[in-house]
């Protein structure tokens, strides 16, 4: 499946994309198939020290991983707290009708997410360990291949993010990361794409951007980046990033059929 919109983009300075940056999750790989049980598991985790009746705490549970964007059954959701973090004040809401709905104490609620958020790094480490990321590999291998210069540009945390790149194999390949522990502005803000440029002695319509929500699109936009490439194993919005982006694959894999990035592959 192959659903590319164009076959080629004009680049004002005729020279072409010459660095990559790639979001991860949701984008190196499934993010239901990863993060779907690690949501489930802290939030019932959570649910434990709050009174609800045990016949309403799979369906409190559902609805909270609902408002989060992930299910326990690997089910994603564009509009959740996680693919859309640029509509806070939104999320916000959401959250407290379902605390309302469930008379639940809001600041139990609070520390229900936080419990989310922090994604322990041992129990990430221990979910990993056994799990394959078939393809990523390939892509890394090809565009190195290729002399694209190549970065990191993710929310999670610099040690939960190098442990899956060690997973993948693909570390080697990374000569830029930005992690939420950076101190740089979150996406959509183009600052991390400024610095990657400034590093990389490239210009920002020489960078393609990958990823698999609206808010990668806005970074790639507000920061000028010459290509937008958006994969659906993330948010799944396939309508809305379809508007957004240059071209669209169901996988990160698909993106080696990109005439742009891969020609002649």
């Amino acid at each position: 499946m192959n659903i590319a919109k164009s076959a080629y983009l004009p680049y004002s300075n005729g020279m072409g994309i010459k660095g990559i940056i790639f979001d991860k999750d949701g984008t190196l790989f499934d993010y239901g198939k990863v993060w779907g049980p690690v949501v489930r598991d802290a939030i019932y985790s959570g649910l434990q020290s709050i009174n609800i009746p045990d016949d309403k705490k799979k369906e409190c549970a559902y609805a909270f991983m609902r408002v989060l964007g992930v299910d326990a059954d690997g089910n994603t959701y564009p509009d959740g707290i996680i693919f859309r973090h640029d509509r806070l004040i939104a999320a916000f809401f959401r959250v407290l009708a379902v605390t309302l709905h469930y008379h639940i104490n809001p600041v139990k609620v609070g520390m229900l997410f936080r419990i989310f958020l922090s994604k322990d790094e041992k129990g990430i480490a221990k979910r990993i360990s056994t799990m394959e990321f078939p393809g990523v590999a390939d892509v890394f291998q090809e565009a190195d291949r290729r002399g694209y210069r190549m970065g990191i540009v993710t929310n999670d945390s610099t040690v939960s993010t190098k442990l899956f790149l060690d997973r993948m194999g693909i570390s080697q390949y990374i000569v830029f990361l930005r992690t939420k522990d950076s101190h740089v502005k979150a996406k959509p803000n183009p600052e991390a794409l400024r610095e990657f440029c400034q590093e990389n002695g490239l210009e920002s319509s020489e960078v393609a951007i990958i990823g698999d929500t609206l808010v990668d699109m806005e970074f790639a936009h507000q920061g000028k980046a010459g290509y937008r490439i958006a994969v659906l194993t993330g948010s799944g919005d396939i309508e809305r990033l379809t508007k957004n982006a240059d071209a669209v694959y169901p996988t990160l894999h698909d993106v080696l059929k990109d005439p742009v990035l891969f020609p002649e592959n």
